[in-house]
């Protein structure tokens, strides 16, 4: 995309100030007569197809994707044919045609273990899930969800990982089984603060609402609804803007509030049926049939349990369900034995490179090339070296993640350079602690730090993570930071024998997660 973008720059042309139809009209010029390669074709008509789908140009946006598929190859065009296959499939499930989306979905899984693509998978498992819940399928969708379980920690997008549990949490509400939704709902609230997606967000509180209506708590149902924040113009919050109008009315329902529950669904079904979304217009029908009934208007109700009825017909049928059965599943399961080979390979693989290297790699810690230049602390290529060494001598260790709590709201209303001083005496501190420990300090990634602890147990871990918390509280901060404090969270795991570092990772993380959701300024042990 870089070399297009610069092509179009040489070319006197400024992709950013078109849009609508004046954006249709510039990327078939650039696609013309400025793109030179198939790849550079394929990305305008990629382009293109966004800027279609937002003047509703469904299925002229389908066909530029499928345009831009043919003129890509495998397997040096892997990532963004697999990229291009996912929206495909998400345009393909808005219009209606779920044969072709799940033929897109199934030929994703493929390719995405042949190029060892664990987020890709995941999207196209995900997007055969989502088909038999829209067909009303909720237990085949978790079966669904479930055959991500495995492949969890793998996956690099926390955005990608909390879509899909929220995904399964939607089906557990369905199937109604509300202790283990509860359950999971918690896990996406502690994900949701370090994914910080307000769509995701409002989906928490959405799915909290519907379980809290489910045990007759509608006040707190209708708290969370008010809290809910989306970005318009973003499809995604159309679609939540209508789920929580149709959550809002059956809680009105259910406090006998009638006239603000038809004002609701009356909002919802004007927004709707511009839509044209099948899925979106049985909600909608089956919610209206409830709440009609539940005001004692039978006639009415009888109307809408017709209409649900003619569009859940219309979805069995179009919906290609038998083809989502024990044969894609058991796809999937060979699929998953292959993924773990891939992951295990993977993992061999740099223990090998490690052992072959082991000198060199050695020799280069003392460069620069291994420290991080603003904080002086290792940084993440020196990281991965430590850790394969670490899993060659099969070292025991303790893995600590410190995360500067409110960081955003320090470079926003303080400046980056005073949020850069932030970090350095974070990082100062951090060294100076844990120099005499047994320890290794890295930055991993903006205000984000690392500590491994050789041979220790999750105690002494726990204590020296408790020590280092206190010791930022009280540090001196009034000279950098004005009156405002500054303070950490920490998650906190032990390596265990035989798994990945990156599934100690993962778990460290969580922690952290739970840390941040307690309150921050606190250390959790996973």
């Amino acid at each position: 995309m870089e070399a297009l973008l610069s092509k179009i720059s040489d070319s006197g042309l400024d992709a950013s100030s078109v849009s609508g139809e004046e954006a249709l009209v510039f990327w078939n010029h650039v696609r013309q007569h400025v793109a030179t390669t198939p790849q550079e074709k394929a990305e305008s008509l990629i382009i293109s197809a966004e800027y279609r789908s937002e003047l509703h140009q469904f299925r002229a946006s389908t066909e530029e994707l499928r345009s831009a598929l043919g003129l890509l190859n495998l397997p040096q065009d892997a990532e963004l044919v697999l990229e291009v296959k996912n929206s495909l499939a998400e345009k393909l499930v808005d219009i209606g045609e779920y044969a072709a989306a799940l033929t897109e979905y199934s030929e994703m899984t493929t390719i995405a273990v042949d190029n060892s693509d664990i987020d890709s998978y995941v999207l196209s498992v995900l997007g055969m899930g989502n088909l038999c819940a829209a067909y009303g399928d909720h237990a085949r969708a978790i079966r669904y969800y479930q055959k991500i379980d495995s492949i969890d920690h793998a996956i690099s997008s926390r955005s990608l990982r909390l879509k899909y549990k929220l995904y399964m949490l939607a089906a557990l509400i369905e199937v109604n089984r509300i202790a283990a939704a509860s359950d999971l709902i918690k896990e996406c609230e502690e994900l949701s603060i370090l994914v910080s997606d307000k769509i995701l967000s409002g989906q928490i509180l959405l799915y909290q609402a519907k379980i809290y209506r489910q045990q007759k708590q509608n006040e707190l149902a209708m708290q969370c609804l008010a809290n809910v924040q989306y970005t318009a113009g973003n499809i995604n919050s159309h679609w939540l803007s209508n789920m929580i109008r149709l959550e809002t009315a059956h809680c009105m329902n259910e406090v006998q509030k009638y006239e603000l529950a038809n004002y609701m669904l009356e909002s919802a079904h004007r927004r709707i049926k511009s839509y044209s979304s099948p899925i979106l217009n049985l909600k909608l029908s089956n919610a209206l049939a409830t709440v009609y009934e539940k005001q004692g208007d039978n006639r009415r109700a009888l109307d809408y349990h017709k209409r649900s009825l003619r569009i859940e017909t219309d979805l069995m049928k179009q919906i290609p369900i038998g083809e989502l059965g024990a044969s894609q599943l058991r796809k999937l399961s060979r699929f998953e034995l292959q993924l773990k080979l891939i992951l295990s390979e993977i993992e061999n693989r740099e223990l090998k490179e490690t052992t072959e290297n082991q000198k060199h790699a050695v020799a280069k810690l003392q460069q620069d090339v291994f420290t991080d230049p603003l904080t002086s602390l290792h940084n993440r290529r020196w990281l991965d070296v430590k850790l394969k060494d670490l899993l060659l001598h099969e070292t025991p260790f303790a893995l600590m993640v410190v995360d500067i709590d409110h960081f955003k709201s320090i470079n926003d209303e303080l400046s980056h350079l005073v949020g850069d001083k932030a970090i350095v005496n974070v990082s100062h501190e951090l060294a100076r602690y844990f120099k005499f420990r047994g320890a290794s300090c890295v930055r991993f990634g903006g205000e984000e730090f690392l500590v491994i602890l050789e041979k220790s147990t999750l105690e002494q871990a726990e204590m020296h993570a408790e020590n280092y918390r206190h010791r930022i509280f009280q540090f001196g901060w009034k000279e950098i930071l004005g009156e405002r404090g500054l303070t950490v969270s920490i998650g906190i795991t032990l390596h265990r024998e035989g798994e990945n570092t990156q599934r100690t990772f993962y778990r460290a993380d969580k922690a952290l997660y739970r840390a941040k959701a307690n309150g921050r300024n606190q250390v959790c042990t996973e």
